[in-house]
C-alpha cells in the first residue's frame, strides 16, 4: 500500500513540518504547564496538539523504517486522554519506545537514540520527557533530510 501524500516528495513542507513540530510544544507550555503533552487536549490548544501530531504522522509514514511510530502516533491522538486515557497512554509509550529502533538503525546519527534515551534522565517531569524527546526526533529527522537532499542534489547533478 502506497500513500502519496504532500509530503511525499516536498522538502520545504518536510522542513516546515519538522520545524511546526519543534515549537508546538512551546506554544502549548506557553498557555501553562501541564502534567504532559495529552493534557493539551482539554484545553483550547487541542487544535494544536491534533494538528501537531497529524502532520508529524503523516511525514514518519512516507519513512519506511518510521511507518509503526506513525501508526502509534496516528492512534494516540485518535484516542483522546479524556475518554481513553489507558489506550491513550498505551500508545504514546510505545510511540516513544518504538522510535528508537530506527534511530539506532542508522548508524550516521546514532548519538541521536542516546540523547533520546538521556532524555528521561535529564527531564524534571513527563511533560519535558515528552518535550526533549519530540525535540530530539525533529533534530534526528531534520539532520536525515536535510542529508538525504544534499545526497540527491549531487547526484542530479552528475
Amino acid at each position: 500500500m502506497n500513500f502519496n501524500t504532500p509530503l511525499k516528495n516536498n522538502f520545504i513542507v518536510k522542513i516546515v513540518v519538522i520545524v511546526f513540530s519543534i515549537i508546538s510544544p512551546f506554544l502549548m507550555i506557553c498557555y501553562g504547564e501541564l502534567s504532559s503533552l495529552s493534557s493539551y487536549w482539554s484545553t483550547p490548544l487541542q487544535p494544536l496538539f491534533i494538528g501537531s501530531n497529524i502532520l508529524t504522522a503523516m511525514l514518519l509514514f512516507n519513512i519506511p523504517k518510521w511507518k509503526l511510530s506513525a501508526i502509534l502516533l496516528f492512534l494516540l491522538t485518535c484516542f483522546s486522554v479524556e475518554y481513553y486515557d489507558l489506550l491513550h497512554n498505551i500508545f504514546a509509550v510505545l510511540f516513544f519506545v518504538v522510535n528508537l529502533y530506527p534511530m539506532y538503525t542508522l548508524k550516521k546519527y546514532r548519538i541521536f537514540s542516546l540523547i533520546y534515551l538521556m532524555c528521561v534522565v535529564w527531564s524534571p517531569s513527563l511533560l519535558w520527557i515528552e518535550v526533549h524527546g519530540i525535540i530530539v526526533l525533529c533534530f534526528y529527522h531534520l539532520f536525515v533530510l536535510v542529508s538525504y537532499n544534499k545526497i540527491q542534489k549531487k547526484r542530479k547533478s552528475l
